[in-house]
Parts: C-alpha cells; sequence; structure tokens
C-alpha cells in the first residue's frame, strides 16, 4: 500500500484525466479562436463589393447578386428603396446567401419584388443616389447598375377595330393596339372563308400602334370579321373577340322608267322612277334632262323649249355605290295649236318679245342663253297663257331693287324683272331663274331662304322651289296669276332658324347635287365591358350542354350594344348583341349544347369559361407525383433568418459533442 493512501490504480485514472484536459481546453477555444480571426480579416478587408448580374426571376421579381471577396455583405443595409429601375417599381426585397463556386468570395441574391409587372423587355438596376449597401468592414457598392432582359409582361391593350368600305367589294381594314406587336390573327367568315395575319398589314406607330390593310372579299354576300389575338414583341399574347361585319353586293339597282316618247313643246310632262329596286334599298334617283338640267326625286315633271330629240337619263344607287344609268329619248314636236313667239335682245338687261296668243301656256326663251341677264340673277325663261289669236307685244327689262323694296318686306332684293304686256290679260305665268351663290353667301343666306315677289297693289310673295342646281347657281320655279313687277328677294338666315332654312331646302329641293353632311350631337360614348362570364358545368364532352352566363357593364356616357361572341377554339358557336345603358349592367344567358368531335377552350369575348375534353376523356386525374409531397428542406427559411438559425445550430451541436465527450470521459 502506497503512503498516499491511493491505490495504484486510483493514481493512474487521475493522470489519465489530467492529460485530457489540455485537449479539453482546446474544444472550448476554437469558436473564440475563429471568432477573433474573422473579426481580424474583417477589420483588414478594404475592398468594395462587386455588382454580379441582373436576371428574370419571374413576372414581378429581378433577381440581382452582388459578390464580396474578403468577408460578406452587410443584410441590413439592402434595402427596397435603394435600387432605381428603369421601368417599374421595386415593392420589397428579399436577401438569400450565397457563395460563389471555385471562388474564394461570398455574396448574397436580392429579390427586387416589383409592385407590378412591367411593359418593357429590358430593365436596367441601378443604386439611388442617396442609396448606401456596405460589406461588414463598411466598405460600400459603388453606384454600377446591370440589365436585366424579358421582363415585358404585360399583353397589348386593345383600343379599335375599324372595317371601313373602299367600295362595294374592298374594305380597308385597321387594328389599333397600344403598342407594336408582331403578329395579329383576324378570321373572315362568310361566302368564302380566310385567316389574315400581320404579313399583309403596314404599320404606323406613335402613341400607338396602328395596323391597316386594304382586303377585296372574293365573293358577293355578307361577311363576319373577328378579331382573335394579337401577340406583342416580346411573345406576350392577347385575345380579343371583337366582331364587324362587312356586305358585298356588286349588284346594281333595276332601274324602271315611266313616261311619255312624244311630247310637245312647252307641255309639262312626267316621268317616274319608282318602280326602281335595289336588294339594299334604293339609296337615291338622280335626273339630268338635256346638258345641263339637274333633279332628284323619284318623279319630275319638265317642259321642252324646242322640238326635236330630247334625252331624259336616271341614274339610281343603292347604299353601297352601286348604280345604274338609264336614258329615255323624247322627240318634242312643235306648239299644237302653231302660235310663235319673237325674241329680240339690244342688250342683256333687255328683251322684247311678240306673241301670237293660243290660250295655251306658251314658252319665252330665246334660242340660245338665257332671257335676260343681271347682275346676281338671270331670268332663263317664261311660259305664259295669252288670249287665243290675240298679239302681244312684251317688252321685259332687267333693273337693280330699290331699297323700298327691302324696307317693305324685309328682304334683301337681288334682281327686279319689270314686264310690260299692255293690255292684253295675261294668265298662269311661270318664272324659271336663277340665283348666283356668291350673291347668297354675301347677304349670309341658304338657298332655300329665296322667295319671288310680284307688285300687284303692294309686295306679295310667290310659292318658290329649288328647282336644279349647279356650281355657280341655284336655279328656282315660280307660279305667278299674271305679270307685272317681279323682285327676287332674299332672307337672311339667323343662328335661331338656320336649322329650320336647312330643314326645308332638303325637304322641297328636287335638285341635284348638293351633299349635305347631317352631323348628329352626341352627349357621350359607350364603354361596354364584360365583366364575368361564367359556364355550368365548365368542364365538358362533345355532346354535353352548358348553360353560359355573361355580364356586360356600359362604363360609358352613352347607351349602346355589344355583341357577345361564345366560341370554342375561336370557333364562332353563337352571338348574341345587347344594349346596355349608360351606367347600367345586363346580364344575358345561353343554353348551348357542344357539337360533337370538338375539344378545346370555351370562351367568352376571349375569356375562357370552360373546357371540352376529348370524346370518352372523362375528368382528367393527376397523376400521383404531382400531388406535391412537400420537401422538409424547402421549409429552412432563407436569407438572414437562415444564416442566423444555422450559425445558433451549429453552436449547439459542437457543445453538446464537448460536453457527450467530458460526461463519457469523467464517466457519467
Amino acid at each position: 500500500m502506497s503512503n498516499t493512501g491511493h491505490s495504484p490504480e486510483a493514481s493512474s485514472s487521475f493522470g489519465s484525466q489530467r492529460r485530457w484536459l489540455p485537449l479539453l481546453a482546446l474544444l472550448l477555444l476554437i469558436p473564440l479562436l475563429t471568432a477573433v480571426a474573422a473579426g481580424t480579416a474583417a477589420a483588414e478587408d478594404t475592398e468594395p463589393p462587386e455588382w454580379g448580374n441582373a436576371t428574370r426571376g419571374n413576372a414581378t421579381t429581378i433577381e440581382v447578386t452582388l459578390y464580396d471577396d474578403a468577408g460578406s455583405l452587410d443584410a441590413s443595409t439592402i434595402q427596397a428603396n435603394d435600387f432605381a429601375l428603369t421601368a417599374g417599381r421595386v415593392g420589397n426585397v428579399s436577401v438569400t446567401s450565397i457563395n460563389a463556386s471555385g471562388a474564394n468570395r461570398s455574396g448574397v441574391r436580392v429579390s427586387l419584388l416589383l409592385e407590378k409587372k412591367v411593359d418593357t423587355d429590358n430593365v436596367t438596376v441601378s443604386l439611388r443616389d442617396a442609396a448606401s449597401i456596405t460589406d461588414e468592414a463598411g466598405n460600400e457598392l459603388p453606384h454600377e447598375s446591370v440589365t436585366v432582359t424579358g421582363m415585358d409582361a404585360v399583353v397589348p391593350k386593345y383600343r379599335s377595330f375599324e372595317v371601313r368600305r373602299v367600295n362595294s367589294s374592298t374594305a380597308r381594314i385597321s387594328v389599333e393596339i397600344h403598342e407594336p406587336i408582331r403578329q395579329l390573327r383576324i378570321s373572315v367568315g362568310g361566302p368564302s372563308l380566310d385567316r389574315l395575319n400581320i404579313s399583309g398589314f403596314s404599320e404606323n406607330t406613335g402613341n400607338s400602334a396602328t395596323y391597316t390593310r386594304e382586303y377585296t372579299f372574293p365573293e358577293e354576300g355578307e361577311y363576319s370579321l373577328l378579331l382573335m389575338s394579337v401577340t406583342d414583341e416580346n411573345g406576350n399574347e392577347n385575345s380579343f373577340g371583337r366582331q364587324r361585319t362587312f356586305l358585298y353586293d356588286g349588284s346594281a339597282p333595276n332601274v324602271s322608267v315611266a313616261g311619255p316618247e312624244n311630247a310637245t313643246v312647252g307641255e309639262s310632262v312626267t316621268f317616274s322612277a319608282a318602280g326602281t329596286t335595289d336588294d339594299q334599298g334604293v339609296d337615291s334617283i338622280r335626273w339630268q334632262v338635256g346638258s345641263d338640267t339637274i333633279l332628284t326625286g323619284e318623279n319630275i315633271t319638265v317642259a321642252f323649249a324646242s322640238p326635236g330629240s330630247h334625252e331624259v337619263a336616271v341614274t339610281a344607287a343603292d347604299p353601297l355605290g352601286n348604280t345604274e344609268t338609264v336614258t329615255r329619248v323624247v322627240s318634242v314636236a312643235g306648239t299644237r295649236t302653231g302660235g310663235n313667239v319673237t325674241i329680240r335682245q339690244p342688250n342683256a338687261t333687255v328683251a322684247n318679245v311678240s306673241v301670237n296668243g293660243t290660250g295655251q301656256p306658251q314658252r319665252i326663251q330665246p334660242p340660245e342663253g338665257a332671257l335676260l341677264s343681271g347682275q346676281n340673277g338671270t331670268l332663263e325663261r317664261l311660259a305664259v297663257t295669252f288670249p287665243r289669236n290675240e298679239s302681244v307685244a312684251l317688252t321685259i327689262r332687267g333693273r337693280q331693287p330699290t331699297q323700298s323694296f327691302a324696307t317693305a318686306t324685309g328682304h334683301t332684293g337681288v334682281s327686279r324683272f319689270d314686264i310690260d304686256h299692255g293690255s292684253v290679260p295675261a294668265e298662269d305665268a311661270t318664272f324659271t331663274f336663277t340665283v348666283d351663290r356668291d350673291a347668297l353667301a354675301s347677304v349670309d343666306a341658304e338657298p332655300g331662304a329665296v322667295t319671288l315677289f310680284r307688285d300687284a297693289d303692294g309686295w306679295t310673295p310667290l310659292a318658290t322651289e329649288i328647282a336644279g342646281r349647279s356650281e355657280s347657281h341655284i336655279v328656282y320655279r315660280t307660279e305667278s296669276p299674271g305679270l307685272s313687277t317681279f323682285v327676287v328677294g332674299v332672307e337672311r338666315t339667323t343662328a335661331e332658324d338656320a336649322g329650320t332654312a336647312a330643314t326645308t331646302e332638303s325637304e322641297t329641293s328636287t335638285a341635284e347635287p348638293e351633299t349635305t353632311e347631317t352631323k348628329t350631337e352626341t352627349t357621350g360614348e359607350p364603354d361596354i365591358v364584360v365583366t364575368n362570364a361564367t359556364a355550368v358545368p365548365s368542364t365538358l364532352r362533345p355532346g354535353d350542354r352548358t348553360v353560359i352566363t355573361v355580364e356586360l357593364e356600359n362604363r360609358g356616357t352613352a347607351s349602346g350594344d355589344h355583341n357577345v361572341i361564345v366560341a370554342l377554339n375561336a370557333s364562332i358557336l353563337t352571338t348574341r348583341t345587347v344594349t346596355v345603358p349608360a351606367g347600367e349592367t345586363r346580364t344575358t344567358e345561353f343554353a348551348r349544347a357542344v357539337p360533337e368531335n370538338t375539344a378545346g377552350d370555351l370562351t367568352v369575348d376571349g375569356q375562357r369559361v370552360g373546357n371540352v375534353t376529348a370524346a370518352g376523356g372523362g375528368l382528367p386525374i393527376p397523376a400521383l407525383p404531382s400531388v406535391g409531397v412537400p420537401n422538409p428542406l424547402s421549409l429552412w427559411p432563407d436569407g438572414i433568418v437562415g444564416t442566423v438559425l444555422g450559425g445558433l445550430l451549429g453552436v449547439g451541436i459542437g457543445l453538446y459533442s464537448v460536453l457527450k465527450a467530458l460526461a463519457i470521459y469523467l464517466g457519467y
């Protein structure tokens, strides 16, 4: 036994314990030495962080990598408002640590979460002027930039789709989109079918992009043009389902003319085209008598001034511009009673006329030119009845109206005709006279404001109608019970009665050819959109029936119509026009059976509402792997939180290992 009172075995055990104590101390010092080494390295870090690259994460995420050689970036200095974009705005950021393989540097991946999709393919990312991103040593990221491609995720937006007529068979098609596109699809349905793409369209860009072309339809009939979809230059596609119609009618009206083939000088004869027909209706009827007399309307009444063959041509037009002309030749003989008229014109404002009365209307008109010519108006001809076998000497003078006429009638005098016929009675006088358009314009008057006045114990207005028009003057016709002094008076048209004067002219005119546009005041425009569309059931097989409910809202300021289009794989199943008052909503329903041997997307105005599977397919059942059992590792947080948790877990495992070894060593 030893003097120490200990057994040899106890001494040996105690010695072994002392040999393990340095190892235990070393294990406890390793974390401290590592932290000191890291602090020393950070203190020696003078290199700033570097920009990596930028890639597209998804439609609203840009991934930007930042690197640091010696230390690590301080994630707490990275904020959403540090970054400036050439398109869009950063709403939030997410930071994840990364290690560059094969290089002695670390970094972070900064996910820039955008507030919304951008309409630009290339987006440049840079730091704002006041931003500061640093590493743990305080070195700042330089103010540089990186560019990401493929960010355009905004579909093309519809502006307009127009089909305007060029002629009976050709239309000008115009599509306006908010941005340039690389493809469009238009379906043409009708007597013949066609598909149009962008290859035939010309492009005009500005605030928007407009694509136009002229298209000639091959057969007569009614066509439906459907703007199906467009694709922008970055591959974003949008479907519209906007429909327009075009009627190709190349058939001219069938013109029917009724009227005499023979007439007598001065005899009033009537021609009618009331029997003219057309599939689309007769839009206008225009007559030409001789070389310069133009009249309009279904029926006209004329009198020929000289014997011989005279042509009466009538032209009918339908609403699409197709025209047909038929010419009738009338053989005109001399006066039935053998009476004669002799005219001598010493100058332009005087005519001396000798008439052998016949008891019938006789025309007083020189072989060429007008009876009297004035500065602003002309007396073209005069028809009047004198007693049979009475010889009459007439003196007709053209003079300027006096101010007394304007005072008495409130009209501006344009021309004055004094007719002296002695004591021989004169009855049933018909005046044909013209007024220069410039004379009407000089007193701000419309053609319908002209009236012929007769001086018979005071100025008496006579019924005056427009009988014809030319580029320089208006032709009028007036009937008078006798002859005396006459003045052509013009009533000034005020702003208040301008509408009435225009209406009067339109209703009473029997002549051509002024085209007047009718302007309709509008208080707004309709803006009708489909706000909701559903199909019940929505998953179908060929032959199944479904009920489609469509809600429409008019966001405009005027009532309007919207053509709802139900289609299967861009083939129209049915359409319906729904009228929606301004500011209101309307709901319509379709009960339809899916055609046999079909499959694909069921849409309403391009919006998907259901799916038609192939015959016998039934409901699709996803494969088992698609159930998507979650990966437990995917639950581990990224970024700073993940890094801190990983570090704490590592320290915990290390301490547990040390304590476990110590306990085993000590025999616990």
